[in-house]
C-alpha cells in the first residue's frame, strides 16, 4: 500500500497516538476498558465542539460508551441508516456544535467512509482500537493468496484493509484545507511498524499516555 502526502497545512491537524491502551483480544478486561473509557471521555470533552469516536465493532461500542462519561450530546450511528437518517445526525450535529456532540459509529460504518462533514461539524476524531478482520477461513484463504502472489500475505490480506478503515474514519475530521482537527489513534499498536509506515509520509504524531492534555492543547493554540 502506497503512502501519499497529505495536501492539507500540516499546522491545521493534530495527529495523537496514545500508547498503554490496546483492543487486542487479550487485553479486553474490565480494567482496560474502565481505562480506555475514561482516555475516551476526556478526549471528547477536551475537544472543541464536535467529536466521533469510531470503533472496531458495535459490540465494543456498546461496552464502552456505556462506561464513557461526557456532557456532550450523544448520537449514536444505527448499523444500516437511510440517507434521511444520516442527513438527521448531520442536522443534529449543527445544531448542537457550539456546545458540542459526540458521533459513536464504527469504522468501515454509515458515517466513518464517504460522507462530508464540513466546516466546523466535525472537530475531532478519536479512533479506538484497529478493525482488524476476525481469522476466519475466508481472511485466512486472502492472506494465504497474497502470499503465493507478492509474499505479503499477512500485510495485504489482513493489515492493509484495516488500515484503509482506519484512514477513511479519520479523513472525516480534515476535507479541506481550511478545516482544523484532532485525530486521535487510541491503540498502542499504531506505533508498530507494519501499520505505522501505512500512515502518510508527511504525518507527524505526538504519542502520549493523556491524550486530553494535548488535544487541549491544539485548541488554546500552544
Amino acid at each position: 500500500m502506497k503512502s501519499y502526502s497529505s495536501p492539507f497545512p500540516k499546522e491545521n491537524r493534530k495527529n495523537i497516538i496514545v500508547k498503554g491502551v490496546t483492543t487486542k483480544y487479550t487485553e479486553r478486561t474490565p480494567a482496560n476498558y474502565e481505562k480506555m473509557a475514561r482516555l475516551i471521555g476526556g478526549s471528547i470533552n477536551a475537544v472543541s465542539g464536535n467529536a466521533a469516536v469510531f470503533f472496531p465493532s458495535y459490540d465494543m461500542r456498546d461496552k464502552l460508551t456505556a462506561l464513557v462519561k461526557t456532557n456532550k450530546h450523544t448520537i449514536l450511528e444505527k448499523s444500516t441508516m437511510t440517507k434521511k437518517e444520516r442527513d438527521e445526525v448531520k442536522e443534529e450535529l449543527r445544531k448542537h456544535k457550539a456546545k458540542g456532540a459526540v458521533l459513536y459509529g464504527v469504522m468501515g460504518g454509515s458515517f466513518s467512509e464517504g460522507i462530508d462533514l464540513p466546516g466546523d461539524l466535525l472537530n475531532g476524531v478519536i479512533i479506538v482500537g484497529l478493525p482488524l478482520e476476525r481469522p476466519d477461513l475466508s481472511v485466512e484463504a486472502l492472506i494465504a493468496y497474497y502470499e503465493q502472489r507478492f509474499q505479503k500475505g499477512r500485510d495485504y490480506g489482513y493489515n492493509f484493509p484495516a488500515m484503509i478503515k482506519v484512514m477513511q474514519a479519520s479523513g472525516r475530521c480534515i476535507r479541506n484545507e481550511e478545516d482544523r482537527g484532532v485525530i486521535v489513534f487510541m491503540d498502542e499498536r499504531f506505533l508498530w511498524t507494519n501499520y505505522k509506515l501505512i500512515f502518510p509520509r508527511d504525518w507527524a504524531f505526538t504519542i502520549t499516555e493523556n491524550p486530553e492534555d494535548e488535544i487541549r492543547k491544539f485548541w488554546e493554540g500552544k
